[in-house]
């Protein structure tokens, strides 16, 4: 299997580049942010890290500017529903830090905007994903928290949407009581978030 490749970028297409390596034309798929990452760089020697799909017809390679981009194409395989294509348009969607703080924390509209994800299959890749995300390094994911810590905030969302809040409204007064320095205790985020919310007029 390829797992690697390093070439010249000799074309790019809409849904793929050709590297040149050592003479042999290599045609590999990449999700929209690298092919524009890639756009200007005609010419140059770029590196990509590749997954290699085996059919009864064809062999794809899907490529990737960075190791922890293609762990996550390959969970997102695992999950039903899901092929190459998805996996791309989701991974396409944001950066790599964003999509996975949106995955860990539940966040179902970043996936469910991706043409051909329903809101059922974005369900599924939350559901599926979001406690196999720890081993990968995101770097400057400094959002990043523990399962334990997730758990509280997500406890408290919930019980500020049993309040009567909006979820958008309580996730974000959450995330900005936990970033002010207010602990993991549940009924402490929620009162820190609560005083953010009534000051702010939040309607219920």
């Amino acid at each position: 299997m390829i797992a690697m490749l390093r070439g010249a970028l000799a074309a790019t297409g809409d849904d793929h580049v050709v590297l040149d390596a050592g003479g042999v034309g290599y045609e590999v798929f990449c999700h929209l942010r690298t092919l524009a990452a890639l756009h200007e760089a005609h010419g140059n020697e770029v590196t990509l890290h590749v997954h290699t799909s085996v059919s009864d017809d064809a062999i794809r390679l899907f490529g990737f500017t960075g190791p922890e981009e293609l762990k996550l194409f390959r969970l997102l395989l695992g999950v039903e529903r899901i092929g190459p294509k998805a996996a791309l348009g989701i991974l396409g969607r944001a950066e790599l830090p964003a999509l996975v703080r949106a995955i860990r924390g539940g966040d179902i509209s970043l996936v469910a905007t991706v043409p051909g994800i329903g809101r059922k299959t974005a369900e599924r890749v939350i559901l599926e994903l979001r406690d196999k995300l720890d081993g990968l390094a995101i770097p400057g994911d400094a959002a990043w928290q523990p399962a334990d810590a997730r758990d509280a905030l997500g406890a408290a969302v919930a019980g500020l949407v049993g309040l009567g809040f909006r979820e958008p409204e309580a996730r974000a007064a959450v995330n900005a009581a936990s970033g002010d320095g207010s602990s993991g205790d549940v009924a402490q985020l929620v009162g820190a978030a609560l005083r953010r919310l009534d000051s702010a007029g939040a309607p219920r």
